[in-house]
């Protein structure tokens, strides 16, 4: 294997562990839409920021980034101020408002783009073999803020995965923490979108933690499988893309959804030998 692929492989794994993790919460929460919803509102983000023209090539370059990162830290916001328990609108309605929102803001950007689109139709799947040293940094410099943030917050993100009205019932500062976390999804889907695709970021997402969700109780044995079970979804995917040929977006996916399968199965085995 080229000494190249490494790389392409530490940045997956990176990416599989943090968004593994991010899901025990979001999946948790019974929110898992939001993946899907900030996914497109980054997407967005890079085809109108990469119409912006700067007099620096630099920043001309670095324009879609910034524009996807907006896009998707507003559209996270947006999200926070949906309050289930003080209006007549369910967070995953208010999911499903933004994302059409998004997904209409998405074509649009598409249908105007008078030149190549292969680029904006690739923020779909990704492209993990094209990675850089620099995109790994910014991928670890995430998930290490993430795991900073669920060590800071960990009490009020227990509270909150058990009942947001409780956890403002409690006297602790709800609002705040979810809107940081909500944030936190957006600025970890905007870093990683450009490399994993906002489709295998929803099931990276959601199958690794509703699979650890499936065979684990406790929150730490939760989040533990969970990582680990992102992990494997990248590293078997690659792996499998690697060695037959085939899309690795797609074969991470498929793996992913796999995993779930056999936690599934395994419970269900379990349960009947009990």
């Amino acid at each position: 294997m080229d000494p190249y692929f490494y790389l392409v492989i530490v940045a997956g794994l990176i990416a599989g562990a943090s968004t593994g993790f991010l899901g025990v919460y979001i999946v948790g929460m019974r929110i898992p839409f939001i993946g899907t919803c900030i996914s497109h509102a980054t997407m967005a983000g890079y085809i109108y920021g990469s119409f912006l023209v700067f007099e620096s090539q630099s920043l001309t370059a670095a324009s879609p980034i910034v524009g996807g990162i907006t896009a998707s830290v507003i559209a996270a916001l947006s999200l926070a101020v949906i309050r289930p328990d003080k209006s007549r609108m369910d967070t995953n309605v208010g999911l499903a408002i933004v994302f059409c929102l998004m997904l209409g803001l998405t074509f649009l950007g598409i249908g105007l783009n008078q030149g190549s689109r292969s680029d904006m139709l690739g923020l779909l799947w990704g492209n993990l073999l094209f990675v850089d040293k620099a995109g790994t940094v910014i991928i670890a410099a995430m998930a290490i803020v993430l795991a900073i943030f669920s060590v800071l917050f960990n009490k009020e993100l227990k509270v909150l995965l058990f009942s947001r009205s409780i956890a403002a019932a409690t006297g602790i500062h709800e609002g705040f923490v979810y809107c940081l976390f909500l944030v936190l999804c957006g600025l970890i889907l905007a870093v990683n979108l450009p490399l994993i695709g906002g489709l295998m970021i929803f099931s990276l997402i959601t199958c690794p933690a509703a699979a650890a969700y499936q065979i684990c109780t406790g929150h730490k044995s939760v989040a533990f499988a969970a990582t680990i079970f992102g992990i494997l979804s990248v590293l078997i995917g690659f792996l499998v893309s690697y060695y037959f040929n085939l899309p690795t977006g797609a074969c991470i996916v498929i793996v992913s959804t796999g995993v779930f399968g056999i936690a599934v199965m395994y419970r269900t085995i379990r349960r009947r030998g009990g």
